[in-house]
């Protein structure tokens, strides 16, 4: 048999494919908090359960016991801001499920890429809610807006969504 085929070998594929199903959950997580401000513990779950098959599939070593570390670590960062009411449930949970996946080598670029796009979509947020009154009351009066919008919900899931993407093709690059 020549060409490609004979250099790509069954672990290779499995690994590829558990990234796409990684891939596809995130994806559906980030449009589910998008549409209803909820993210369904199945997504966190199964994101969860489908690592140990990349784990298992994977040509590379992988240091699986530090990115359940990491996982439990930001799982427990992602609580504190849940209980200061900064994040939802879901949002913790995926934070935390995505935080295996990123584990010692893209923790950090993950965490980066969430909270700017987090910063991005909380602005646009913000901007949607205040342009009217800027509008309408002048915009020195836009200070006066901001501490109505305490509380207003920030499908936080989605900007998670990008930094686990981010992740999960630079997974794909290495596979």
């Amino acid at each position: 048999m020549c060409g490609a085929m004979e250099y790509v070998n069954s672990s290779d594929i499995a690994a590829t494919v558990a990234i796409l199903a990684y891939v596809g959950l995130v994806f559906a997580a980030g449009v589910n908090d998008v549409l209803t401000l909820t993210i369904p513990n199945r997504f966190s779950g199964a994101i969860v359960l489908l690592y140990p098959s990349y784990v298992l599939s994977t040509v590379y070593p992988i240091d699986w016991l530090s990115s359940l570390l990491i996982a439990f670590g930001a799982l427990v960062f992602a609580s504190v801001l849940f209980a200061f009411g900064f994040w939802g449930g879901g949002d913790a949970k995926l934070f935390g499920a995505v935080a295996l996946w990123a584990g010692p080598d893209f923790i950090l670029d993950f965490t980066l890429i969430t909270m700017a796009t987090g910063g991005v979509i909380t602005a646009f947020v913000l901007l949607q809610h205040t342009l009217p009154h800027v509008f309408v009351s002048g915009f020195f009066r836009f200070r006066d807006v901001i501490p109505k919008l305490r509380g207003e919900p920030i499908p936080y899931g989605a900007a998670i969504a990008v930094g686990a993407l981010y992740g999960a093709f630079t997974l794909l690059k290495v596979s």
